[in-house]
């Protein structure tokens, strides 16, 4: 199913969006817990014409997205899957292990070089909470936003023949 909204840019209201698609994210992830996470799918970052954003499973099945809907994977994956969802490399990974919470606390946050009330670029990230701890994260960075280059902790997970599953996708 495809449905549109449009809306007159109001920078806390995409934020609003966003936040609720990765909390949609997270039930899809907690339903299905076979589904693989954000950085063992092979999906890739590419870059939008229009913006379209797409819940997990519609993620999976086109292979790319853009910042907006890869910060939402990726913060409904903490959400959902807590410690399970940081892998050797990522920030806050030897923290979480310790913990072993659950569940993570994480939302998409907007970045953008633009002054106040000066709509801009925007670029979309993770910012997410291991106990009294903030860390962030860049999907879109690490998923070859910056030229193409693949963070080299993801292109050893998916060289890692015991990290292949049934449901995850090559690039």
């Amino acid at each position: 199913m495809k449905i549109a909204v449009k809306l007159a840019f109001d920078e806390r209201a995409a934020l609003r969006l966003l936040n609720w698609l990765a909390q949609e994210n997270a039930i899809l992830l907690r339903a299905q817990p076979e589904l693989p996470l954000l950085y063992d799918s092979g999906v890739v970052y590419k870059k939008e014409s229009s913006e379209t954003w797409c819940d997990f499973l519609n993620l999976l099945t086109q292979g790319h997205e853009d910042c907006d809907g890869l910060a939402a994977a990726r913060a409904g994956e903490l959400q959902a899957r807590g410690w399970r969802a940081l892998k050797p490399g990522d920030e806050g990974y030897e923290l979480a292990r310790r913990l072993r919470p659950k569940e993570l606390h994480a939302e998409v946050m907007l970045t953008t070089r633009s002054r106040p009330d000066d709509p801009g670029l925007y670029h979309c990230i993770v910012r997410y909470r291991i106990g009294d701890q903030r860390f962030r994260d860049d999907p879109s960075a690490r998923l070859g936003m910056n030229g193409g280059r693949i963070d080299p902790t993801i292109q050893r997970r998916w060289a890692d023949p015991k990290g292949l599953s049934s449901g995850r996708i090559r690039p």
